[in-house]
């Protein structure tokens, strides 16, 4: 046990409330998040009801050069209001979600801003069991107690804080489940973020041939934004695949909980594509189950599952979203087209390098490539994520749920319209000022043909508002 003297500026500014989002908490630096915002977050999640009063919190964090300063703000507001912390320091968010569980802890936080450049920082709530807490389920509850908060005194108590390192914990955690022998060459980009040396400790028990790329943390990501999902930040990773032959790759978010794969041809594998081969194989193993899917991915994804004896179940975009269902249904497994992936033995939470172990293991066992691997899934021609920044959303959507009455509507996650040949779902998103498309056709002809019309008409209403 250890007391920390906090160093941090507090005043008694408010917060500003836009950092507030619908999975998590997120802002820069110190323009919109703060140390008397992080003090009144650990103040406000501590007292908003949904916590044991006796039990402790688990808080982790990233590289970030902020994440030290909020770290010690958020322990003492929670500190203040009766709650001790338990700091298991620089982590990813998946051995947040694993503390939890293993410590036991009441709930726990994650001080990060995931793919964020590094000017932001954030907060991941979750309570007992790593259930994460959502706009609907405490956030705005935490959000009102924070507002209310005191300022805290200079001359206040110093906060109990408890210093437990699980890496080791963390590790056995995967080499009780895995012994991987695979020769072809594994490339790994962790782009500065926190995943480099939490994979170190973990790939050290696997005869896995790999290379680092960007392992050593630096919260300032010089090389590239953590952000797999931007094409642009894997062209390093591309380079090095292509001096290596019959290489493979894989890179990180810069909090670990997400992991795309790049094929031995230089191939960006799309996130619903592996959710379809892991689905499989881990079908193949584990008999009948349902696996989830979110509403974005190719059809090939549900055809698959059931194929193998699955039962398909969509969901709308959103780790929070997932969890609950993967809960309440016991669900096997489940994949985001974002590359977020799930796993019930995981406490129906995302990992990425469980997910980057299991895509190992089955190039291990069949000695195949990847692309030969993934090539059975290519059945349909996906647009991929579209952005579109619109003023008015819903307009746009009104709009595009008339021009296409006579397709299947649906509204589980802004507006879908399924027709026999072709498939389309608008969406706002939940982070950022934009309206999401994604597409898909039975062929490439048809999907840049169906993908111009609706960015056609998407555009000229956006002219017309203006």
């Amino acid at each position: 046990m250890r007391r920390h003297n906090c160093a941090c500026r507090i005043h008694p500014m408010q917060m500003d409330t836009s950092i507030f989002k619908a999975y998590d908490i997120r802002g820069v630096y110190p323009a919109q998040l703060d140390e008397n915002a992080a003090y009144r977050i650990g103040w406000g999640f501590s007292r908003c009801g949904i916590l044991p009063a006796d039990k402790m919190l688990v808080v982790g964090r990233d590289m970030r050069e902020s994440s030290d300063a909020l770290f010690e703000a958020f322990a003492a507001g929670a500190c203040d209001d009766g709650h001790d912390v338990i700091d298991i320091g620089l982590s990813t968010t998946p051995m947040l979600y694993f503390a939890v569980n293993e410590l036991a802890a009441a709930g726990g936080a994650m001080i990060t801003a995931s793919h964020n450049p590094g000017e932001y920082n954030g907060f991941k709530l979750v309570v007992r069991g790593a259930i994460p807490i959502g706009s609907d389920s405490g956030l705005k509850e935490i959000k009102q107690q924070a507002l209310s908060a005191p300022a805290r005194r200079k001359d206040g108590p110093v906060p109990i804080i408890h210093r437990r390192d699980i890496g080791e914990s963390y590790a056995r955690f995967f080499s009780q489940r895995f012994s991987i022998e695979l020769s072809k060459p594994l490339i790994i980009d962790t782009g500065n973020g926190i995943t480099g040396p939490v994979l170190r400790r973990v790939l050290r028990d696997q005869a896995i041939d790999y290379r680092e790329l960007f392992f050593e943390p630096d919260g300032r990501f010089p090389n590239h934004e953590a952000n797999p999902l931007k094409e642009g930040t894997l062209s390093q990773l591309k380079e090095a695949i292509a001096e290596t032959p019959h290489s493979i790759g894989a890179a990180f978010d810069g909090d670990g909980d997400r992991v795309c794969f790049v094929d031995e041809n230089g191939h960006v594998v799309r996130g619903d594509l592996l959710c379809a081969l892991l689905a499989r194989r881990l079908l193949e193993e584990n008999g009948p189950a349902d696996i989830l899917y979110d509403l974005r991915s190719s059809r090939i994804v549900p055809e698959v599952i059931h194929a193998f004896g699955g039962e398909p179940v969509k969901t709308r975009v959103g780790h929070a979203f997932v969890k609950q269902i993967m809960r309440e249904r016991q669900a096997l497994f489940g994949g985001e087209l974002s590359y977020h992936f799930y796993f019930r033995d995981f406490f129906h939470c995302e990992s990425g390098i469980l997910a980057m172990l299991h895509v190992c293991r089955l190039l291990a066992e069949t000695g195949q490539d990847l692309s030969e691997l993934v090539a059975p899934f290519r059945k349909y021609s996906h647009s991929g994520e579209v952005n579109f920044q619109v003023s008015d959303t819903a307009s746009v959507l009104r709009m595009l749920e008339e021009d296409f009455a006579d397709g299947g509507v649906s509204y589980l996650d802004g507006l879908s319209i399924d027709y026999d040949e072709w498939w389309f779902n608008v969406r706002p998103s939940n982070t950022e000022p934009l309206l999401r498309l994604n597409l898909e056709a039975n062929t490439p002809h048809l999907m840049q043909e169906k993908l111009d019309l609706i960015t056609q008409r998407i555009e000229c209403k956006r002219e017309g508002d203006r």
